[in-house]
């Protein structure tokens, strides 16, 4: 008996070509964020780099926002990720100790910004003119700091730091971090050895402060 032909289904392959030239778009808008900044990042010149209309980027991302909206949670993703692998690395004994796997992870977060300058222009800054990111993108955004979240409560649970909020905790150091990152990359420190001062002294300030006990509330 001879075997069938395969059915083509034309509904998938049209998929399956969608989510390809998606694809192709969002390499093409990194490589042109991360090469040339975030004033090359314009509709023509990515639909040029992929050799396609406006109107098709259009279709797929529904205009410059929906491009910038995914470039921001590509970001927040692979800060993720390098945060995930610093968690991975904290297991090892030497940097289980103390306050060792926070201060590895804003290590993490000093390099990740230094390499990625443009990416994190448009996670915190005003990179691309008149973007806003949509609610559901801030909430993933937020998730991607979910693993020094669970650092600092491993931390208060080993005693390395007074019991309190490991949200909130996680919420200062980000704070700190992330204004001495701003100042770095627009250029506000002369030096680089400076700009590592100090960031390493904001993210010791705000640690030496939360092993500070809380003081007893007056009666």
């Amino acid at each position: 008996m001879a075997s069938k032909k395969p059915v083509v289904d034309f509904r998938q392959a049209q998929e399956d070509l969608r989510s390809t030239l998606r694809q192709g778009m969002l390499d093409a808008a990194t490589r042109l964020l991360t090469e040339e900044g975030p004033a090359a990042l314009t509709v023509r010149r990515v639909a040029d780099a992929v050799n396609c209309s406006t109107t098709l980027l259009y279709s797929l991302f529904g205009g410059k926002d929906g491009l910038a909206n995914e470039l921001y949670l590509e970001g927040f993703a692979r800060l993720k990720a390098e945060f995930e692998t610093a968690a991975a690395q904290a297991t090892k004994k030497a940097d289980k100790e103390g306050l060792g796997p926070l201060l590895l992870h804003a290590r993490v977060y000093h390099q990740y910004a230094k390499r990625n300058p443009s990416y994190y222009m448009v996670m915190f800054g005003d990179a691309i003119a008149g973007f806003v990111p949509p609610v559901e993108s801030r909430k993933t955004a937020w998730e991607s700091l979910a693993v020094l979240i669970d650092t600092f409560e491993h931390c208060m649970e080993r005693g390395a730091l007074p019991r309190s909020n490991p949200t909130a905790a996680a919420r200062l150091l980000w704070a700190a971090m992330h204004g001495a990152v701003s100042l770095e990359l627009k250029g506000y420190y002369l030096k680089t050895e400076r700009a590592d001062e100090l960031f390493d002294a904001a993210v010791n300030a705000v640690l030496r402060s939360l092993q500070m006990e809380p003081a007893p509330a007056r009666g």
